[in-house]
């Protein structure tokens, strides 16, 4: 600023004011003499003296306006200057920090997308560019949200919303700027991405996506694994029907859910008839298979939702029927009986037919919590005891009158 207002300043002009003042008091002595003279006062050399004070005057005035004037327009040069200068230093900070952010947008592992506050696209990193709708090759900044959404209805791209694109649209347009907290979907490209949109202060939404492919395949391969654990572990292997861990567990949820209900629940015990002869005629896989298949006729039989077939131990099965009563239950076991001597299995040394057959026992009762559901599988079990003492191939419904007359006879091979 100093040096500016030096060279408005200049020696040139300076130096021609101040000799314009020095020859100022020769005018005035000129004046002076007119006026009074040796003898007489002479007007021409006032008016000579008087003139020349003024016009030196009029000079000084007019050099050092010049003067100003040119110093002010040096000093409006050098403003502008250094105003294009500041600027210029201030646009390349600006790209410095733009470029900053996109470096740091881009590193960011998740997928950022920014809209104004009329939700028009401002910027986007290359996670969220590989995803849809910013993946459409063409340019989308400038675009609003609804326009990029509708773009990628038309293509198919949100399985969840073919053939009701419009009312998904709405509801999403809706609860546009909301998900403050992660909404998981499948996209069309077999991904999982957990979703959250942010509105600033400023109103500008900020729309954040990340990619849980990776966790949630783990998950759901973990949850796979789980599940056929469970199956193992609840499934006779040999048969595929449940076994005896699987009929505990479904017998004390039904006898809780009856005694809840005051509803009957039925048991249905069934042994095949001489299998051990039939074993050691056909040798042991034969009679895997033979075991495989009474499985598969006993599930035929058990028809109603809720009813369990599970093998109990050995050649001995059992069917647990929920809300069942005796005369219900009884027609199950018939239906056993009958199923499987349609299905004619050989077993040529039984000495009851050249056939396959079973025993039932059968055991319907009340449940209350002042029962105990021991007590159901004690007389299905009765039930079927009796049923091979009085010649096998039938089913007994549990009678502890019949219970006590056959106590005395010789326990069945």
């Amino acid at each position: 600023m100093r040096a500016v207002v030096d060279r408005a300043q200049g020696p040139g002009l300076m130096s021609l004011a101040a000799w314009l003042l020095v020859v100022s008091p020769g005018h005035l002595a000129i004046a002076a003499v007119g006026a009074w003279g040796w003898n007489d006062p002479v007007p021409w050399m006032v008016v000579l003296g008087f003139a020349g004070l003024a016009g030196n005057l009029a000079m000084v005035w007019i050099v050092r306006r010049v003067s100003s004037q040119q110093g002010l327009q040096d000093l409006a040069s050098g403003n502008v200057q250094q105003v294009t200068e500041e600027l210029e230093f201030a646009r390349s900070r600006l790209r410095a920090c733009e470029t900053r952010l996109r470096e740091v947008m881009d590193a960011v592992p998740a997928g950022v997308a920014i809209y104004d506050n009329q939700d028009r696209l401002l910027s986007f990193n290359q996670e969220v560019s590989r995803q849809y709708p910013y993946n459409t090759g063409d340019d989308v900044i400038g675009q609003s949200y609804e326009a990029l959404m509708r773009r990628a209805l038309a293509q198919g791209r949100v399985a969840e919303a073919v053939g009701q694109e419009e009312q998904w649209l709405a509801l999403r347009m809706a609860g546009r700027g909301s998900l403050h907290t992660p909404m998981l979907r499948h996209t069309d490209d077999g991904q999982w991405v957990h979703s959250y949109e942010i509105r600033t202060p400023s109103g500008y939404l900020v729309m954040s996506r990340l990619d849980m492919t990776p966790m949630v395949e783990k998950g759901l391969a973990l949850e796979r694994a789980n599940e056929q654990l469970l199956r193992l572990s609840t499934t006779d292997g040999l048969t595929g029907i449940a076994n005896r861990r699987m009929f505990d567990q479904t017998l004390q949820t039904e006898w809780q859910r009856c005694a809840r209900n005051r509803s009957n629940l039925a048991l249905l015990m069934i042994d095949i008839d001489h299998f051990k002869l039939y074993n050691d005629q056909y040798g042991h896989q034969t009679g895997d298979e033979c075991l495989r298949q009474v499985a598969r006729i006993l599930v035929m039989c058990a028809k109603r939702s809720g009813e369990l077939v599970a093998r109990y131990g050995g050649e001995e099965f059992a069917i647990l029927l929920p809300a069942t009563d005796a005369q219900e239950a009884m027609a199950v076991a018939q239906r056993c009986i009958q199923e499987l001597s349609v299905a004619r299995i050989p077993n040529v040394d039984s000495p009851v037919t050249p056939w396959l057959t079973i025993s039932v026992g059968v055991s319907s009762m009340s449940a209350s919590p002042a029962e105990n559901r021991a007590t159901l599988v004690m007389q299905a079990d009765s039930a079927m005891y009796c049923a091979k003492k009085s010649g096998r191939a039938r089913a007994e419904h549990y009678d502890p009158d019949m219970v006590s007359a056959l106590a005395t006879r010789p326990a069945p091979l």
